[in-house]
Order: C-alpha cells, then sequence, then structure tokens
C-alpha cells in the first residue's frame, strides 16, 4: 500500500480552509443569501408558459407590473416543459392576475400549471428560528460525542470541517444566485452528518494505529490512516453523488433544491475529512510533549544520546535505552576479561619463583645426603 505524505503540507491545507473560508463571508454577507418565502415571507407563484420564454423576459414582466424585487428561477415539472417560478416578498392578488394575464396573452399559460403559496411574516420568522435551534443542536450533540468518544482535541477540527462544508455550501448558493428554501436547510443538516461520519473513520483509524506506532511522528500515523480509508470513502462518495445527479437532471423544484445542496456537501465533506479535520487534528496533536519528542527527533535524523535518558512513558525514549543497554554490556564484558587476564597474568609469575625455589630446597637436600 503506498503511502502518500499529505501532512507533509498541512500548511497549505489550512491556507485553503482560510481562502474558502474568506470566499464564505464575501458570499454571504456581501453578495448576500437569496432567502426564500419560508424565512422572510411572501408570495411564491409556479407557472408553466405553451411558448418559450428566458428568466429575464418573465422578471422584466413582473417587474413593469410593479412587483418589488421578484426572485424568477427557471423549473421544471409537471406544470410543461417551460416552467417558472416567481417569488417576492410582496404580492398583492391584483398584481398576481395581472401577472397570470399577461404571461397568458404573450406565451400562452398552460392550463392548470399555475400554482401560488403565501407565508405570513410570523410562520417565516418560525421557521429560521428552528433552523437555527437544529443546527446548534446537531453541532453541541457531535461535540459532545466526538469528545467521549476520542478526545476534545478531535471534536474542535471535526467542527471546523463542518463550518468549511457549509460555508461552501452556503457560498455557492449565494454566488449562484440560488434561492435559500426549506428543502435547503433539510440538506445542511444531512451535510452535517455525513461529514462527520467521514472524519470520525479517520479518526478512529489513526487512534487504532497510535497505539502500535511508537516512533513515528504522528504525521507519519495520519498519512498512513489516510492511506487506509481514501479509497473506501472515495468509494461511499461516488455511490452517493450519482443518485443525486439523477435527482438533479430528472427531479421537481424541491428535490433540484435538496439535491444541489447535498452534492455539495458530500464532495467537501470527503475532501474536509481529509484535508481540514485531519490537518488541524496533526498540529494539534504534536504540540503535546510525546509526539513534538518524536518530531525533533526525525528532524535531527535519529534518536539522539540526550533521548536515552526520556522518561519511561515516551516510547521513543525506551526504544533508544534498549538499544543502548546491549553496548553497556559487551563494554562490561570486555573489562571483565581483561581485568581477569591480568589476574592470571599475576598469578602465574608468583607461582614461578615458588618452583625454583623448591628445585633448590632438594638439591641441597641431596648433596647432604652424599656428603654422608
Amino acid at each position: 500500500m503506498r503511502v502518500v505524505p499529505f501532512m507533509r503540507y498541512k500548511w497549505w491545507f489550512v491556507i485553503s480552509l482560510s481562502l474558502v473560508t474568506l470566499f464564505a463571508i464575501i458570499a454571504i454577507f456581501i453578495v448576500r443569501l437569496d432567502l426564500g418565502i419560508d424565512f422572510v415571507g411572501g408570495v411564491r407563484m409556479q407557472v408553466g408558459l405553451e411558448q418559450e420564454a428566458s428568466v429575464d423576459d418573465v422578471r422584466s414582466l413582473v417587474d413593469d407590473l410593479g412587483v418589488q424585487e421578484p426572485v424568477v428561477q427557471s423549473v421544471s415539472g409537471s406544470s410543461g416543459t417551460n416552467a417558472f417560478m416567481i417569488t417576492a416578498e410582496e404580492m398583492t392578488q391584483e398584481q398576481q392576475d395581472q401577472v397570470r394575464a399577461e404571461l397568458n396573452n404573450r406565451y400562452g399559460v398552460a392550463e392548470g400549471s399555475i400554482g401560488v403559496e403565501e407565508v405570513g411574516g410570523s410562520f417565516s420568522k418560525e421557521t429560521t428560528n428552528r433552523a437555527f435551534i437544529a443546527i446548534a443542536i446537531a453541532v453541541v450533540a457531535i461535540i459532545a460525542y466526538l469528545t467521549l468518544r476520542f478526545e476534545f482535541k478531535f471534536a474542535i477540527p471535526a467542527i471546523v470541517a463542518l463550518v468549511h462544508d457549509v460555508g461552501l455550501t452556503l457560498g455557492i448558493y449565494a454566488a449562484s444566485n440560488r434561492l435559500v428554501t426549506a428543502a435547503t436547510v433539510a440538506a445542511i443538516l444531512t451535510i452535517l452528518g455525513y461529514s462527520v461520519h467521514d472524519t470520525i473513520v479517520i479518526f478512529d483509524r489513526m487512534r487504532e494505529n497510535a497505539t502500535f506506532m511508537k516512533k513515528e511522528t504522528y504525521s507519519e500515523m495520519a498519512d498512513l490512516s489516510i492511506a487506509q480509508t481514501m479509497v473506501r470513502s472515495i468509494n461511499t462518495t461516488i455511490c452517493v453523488v450519482l443518485p443525486l445527479l439523477a435527482i438533479l437532471i430528472f427531479g421537481g423544484p424541491t428535490l433540484k433544491d435538496f439535491a444541489f445542496a447535498l452534492t455539495i456537501g458530500v464532495i467537501t465533506g470527503t475532501y474536509s475529512s481529509f484535508f481540514v479535520a485531519t490537518p488541524i487534528a496533526v498540529l494539534w496533536k504534536e504540540r503535546e510533549p510525546r509526539y513534538r519528542k518524536r518530531v525533533l527527533a526525525a528532524a535531527a535524523g535519529g534518536v539522539t544520546v540526550d533521548d536515552i535518558g526520556l522518561s519511561a512513558s515516551d516510547p521513543s525514549s525506551a526504544s533508544s535505552a534498549k538499544a543502548a543497554t546491549p553496548k553497556a554490556t559487551s563494554s562490561g564484558k570486555q573489562s571483565s576479561k581483561s581485568s581477569a587476564g591480568k589476574r592470571s597474568g599475576s598469578g602465574v609469575s608468583t607461582k614461578r619463583p615458588k618452583g625454583s625455589s623448591s628445585k633448590k630446597g632438594s638439591s641441597a637436600s641431596g648433596s647432604k645426603r652424599t656428603s654422608r
């Protein structure tokens, strides 16, 4: 299995996160989102035409009838092949009748293709509050689960990845001038669940690899974890995106809004799990003393002499101490052998004079016996 060192470029991934955040802020707060009547209240009219017309033609017609800031979208469905959805915060019954009559005179209105929906201001405000509450509850639940399942240092990178996914999705909505509806909120909640699922998969593999990778840096553990899970995540993403593309092509207006947001979220969620959440977690974990020592040792090209005296809680210091122990043992053996040799040599030198003195004694006694 080939392991690509993605974490060498973790700071580049952090820079890309900053660029995406900047794009989302500009698009959402400067270009601004087009909120549907579910959030601001108003009137939504859907009409199918028998003759061809463009979005600009329909918008110009509605503007000329005095409707303020209408949002016109081209849709497809049972109402006709050339259908439009007209949304405005205020559209009186008289204006609705005029729009219907003028469209019928110019392009012809298909029979049974007109549908009108009105939403009051109080209901839209309640919908907005419920949407924010739902998202807040989901984020808090995710933080609590990841903190209990892993640790707090994994929960925050996962939330940053979720903000990246949701921000990019809403930024594309604002840049493409698409209408944000209740289906969009449902898609965002789905994106939160899908994105954190991919993040949990890679975080769980990182935790497993940390139990038996005692010398490698945390970046190397993360690279191995990405290599072990990337193919699975990409295959899952492809299987999810294919039916979403079918909905985008053949679905109705509401389903298209849902599928459009979900397609962006699924793709960005797969990216952010590997290249947003993981680099932030690595940067945070490598600030811990045990992983910091491994980074310094890897930068120095190996284990230094000072690492031998480190605490036993650091696996790298324990391994280096074990490596140094045989050297000390061999030197001890050599010194013991040399001292033993010295002792044996001194013993021989003391015995030789004793032997010579005994020979002299025996010869002397022999001479005495001869004289007698």
